[in-house]
């Protein structure tokens, strides 16, 4: 048996998603639903909701291919075997893109596995009557360890995770094509109906470039969000935490994550932006004026036309541009990000900021809160330089002593 995943938009603009049997998709799964609106919707974002009914799907598949109904087998107070417990690890481990044999990494396969566990415990408490008895509540904790000690170690430290973010930055000739690119933005395009699209992609790279903010606060900037320069003040991008928004018509809302703010932005990107809203944008069919709608939109034709860029479809223009730039090849949105704070960190060291100074106008920028983990973590750039620094000199010590 074959499961899908819906997605809805309910009136007051917040998304849903339901698991439902592929041949019969008139109603969702019943205990699939009500534990995600009764457990995980009131604390969880949709995109966690997701991850959750991904994880039920591959259960329900393994379930169908087994010819077992877990939730028959719970209510008679039977539980998932040593060997049922491997069987559905390896199943929820398996990659469903790759190759026959191929599996999906360590992390991800932690988050299905807890997240499997969550779901079977539920399951065993909805369906069972007398499921707080001493013996029940023993077995149900039984399986749940069992199946947690699927759990693979992390390939790598956490340390050496976070030099690899500290690493992470654009080459010298990738950052020198993008900088071409924003002075250039048209360079190699022939077709006209390609130049808009051109602009709109190339003016997004910039944007990230310029502030470091996600790609789902990218997505989600609204014409309000542009507040141009004035009375000696520069301009700047509002961002705004944007859940459930009423006007986004996408089923995948791209959200903001991190916390509102204002970013500052050049006065060459205020350009740029003011020349794609007033000459591009506003010659898309169908596209919208008023404050709450978008800035960046679809321009080919289409029953999309002129609305809201999707995720997907920005990271089919970023494909584009690699085509064209192969010295792109490893650009991706989040690599601007930790690009920005290896930038901001070398501009840090020029202005002569303490470490506190560093950390609170990073957490303000990149919308942390206060003493952010992430946060420490670039300081930390400063302080293995310092180190360096320090220790050359009380190394070069040894230059001095004379017979």
């Amino acid at each position: 048996m074959t499961y899908t995943l819906k997605t809805f938009i309910a009136s007051s603009g917040e998304r849903f998603s339901q698991l439902y049997e592929a041949d019969e998709p008139g109603l969702p799964l019943f205990y699939p639903t009500a534990f995600i609106a009764r457990s995980v919707r009131p604390s969880a974002t949709h995109e966690t909701q997701k991850v959750y009914l991904a994880v039920i799907k591959r259960i329900c598949e393994w379930e169908s291919t087994r010819n077992i109904d877990l939730a028959m087998c719970f209510h008679r107070r039977k539980f998932l075997s040593a060997t049922q417990i491997d069987d559905l690890a390896n199943y929820l481990r398996a990659s469903k893109l790759g190759s026959q044999g191929s599996v999906i990494s360590s992390p991800k396969y932690n988050t299905y596995l807890a997240y499997a566990a969550v779901y079977l415990r539920w399951l065993a408490q909805e369906v069972i009557t007398d499921a707080n008895t001493r013996d029940i509540r023993d077995a149900i904790e039984a399986q749940d360890i069992m199946l947690l000690r699927k759990k693979r170690r992390k390939a790598g430290s956490k340390s050496a995770r976070g030099q690899r973010i500290l690493a992470a930055r654009l080459s010298t000739e990738a950052r020198n094509l993008l900088l071409e690119l924003f002075e250039q933005p048209f360079e190699g395009v022939q077709q006209p109906q390609d130049f808009g699209p051109r602009l709109r992609n190339v003016v997004m790279l910039r944007v990230l470039y310029e502030t470091g903010m996600r790609a789902g606060e990218l997505l989600s900037l609204k014409l309000k969000n542009l507040i141009e320069a004035c009375g000696g003040d520069s301009a700047y991008l509002e961002i705004g935490r944007n859940h459930h928004d009423a006007v986004d018509n996408r089923l995948h809302q791209p959200v903001a994550k991190t916390l509102g703010r204002r970013v500052p932005i050049s006065e060459s990107l205020e350009d740029q932006l003011k020349e794609y809203r007033n000459n591009w944008r506003a010659e898309v069919p169908k596209v919208g004026f008023s404050d709450e709608d978008f800035i960046f939109v679809v321009h080919r034709g289409g029953r999309s036309q002129g609305q809201a860029l999707p995720k997907t479809a920005f990271g089919a223009g970023l494909a584009n541009l690699k085509q064209s730039f192969r010295v792109l090849i490893q650009l991706h949105p989040h690599l601007l990000r930790h690009d920005w704070n290896y930038r901001f960190s070398k501009q840090a060291d020029i202005e002569g900021l303490s470490f506190e100074e560093e950390r609170t106008l990073r957490e303000q920028l990149m919308g942390w809160a206060p003493d952010s983990p992430m946060s420490r973590l670039y300081n930390l750039r400063h302080i293995e330089d310092k180190s360096h620094e320090i220790g050359l000199k009380i190394a070069s010590d040894t230059a001095r002593i004379t017979a």
